[in-house]
């Protein structure tokens, strides 16, 4: 809990660093980063929410209506950008591209929460291509608070 009030007042938005929240399906990730938006966005700071997947989507129909540098800058430009479901969509060469645009776009400059069911130990497997693995989890992870949610699945046992 500690952990959390001190993430609720911003100072690591300001720093910039990054936030991985990595647990089990239902433990409360979600739950936990949309506090975090909810208070960030009180503090008068822009924040951007959105599932990996969808992400990757945007950007490839932001190809295909030649503004993808539009794109890249509006997702450059939050205070704070929380992706979340990491790792439920694969990473063929023009999706790393994509994603190394924009978490290079942001770091040091921006803060980025990166939320997923695999261990960050994992994620390397993800992507389709060595060379933007290594950018990406360097960049992603060079700067980063950890939060791991150890837990059960919570919408089981609310049923």
């Amino acid at each position: 809990m500690k952990h959390i009030e001190l993430l609720a007042k911003g100072d690591w938005i300001d720093e910039p660093n990054n936030l991985l929240i990595t647990g089990g399906a239902g433990a409360g990730k979600t739950h936990v980063a949309c506090a975090l938006c909810v208070t960030t966005l009180h503090q008068m700071r822009t924040v951007k929410y959105i599932r990996a997947n969808y992400l990757l989507q945007e950007s490839a129909h932001a190809h295909s209506e030649d503004n993808y540098y539009e794109y890249s800058n509006k997702m450059a430009g939050y205070d704070l950008l929380v992706i979340d479901d990491f790792g439920l969509m694969d990473l063929n060469l023009d999706k790393c591209r994509d994603l190394f645009e924009i978490i290079e776009a942001r770091d040091c400059r921006k803060s980025t929460v990166i939320i997923s069911q695999m261990p960050v130990a994992n994620w390397y497997q993800l992507f389709g291509d060595n060379t933007y693995a290594d950018a990406c989890l360097s960049r992603m992870t060079s700067k980063a608070y950890r939060l791991d949610f150890p837990g059960r699945d919570r919408r089981v046992e609310n049923k």
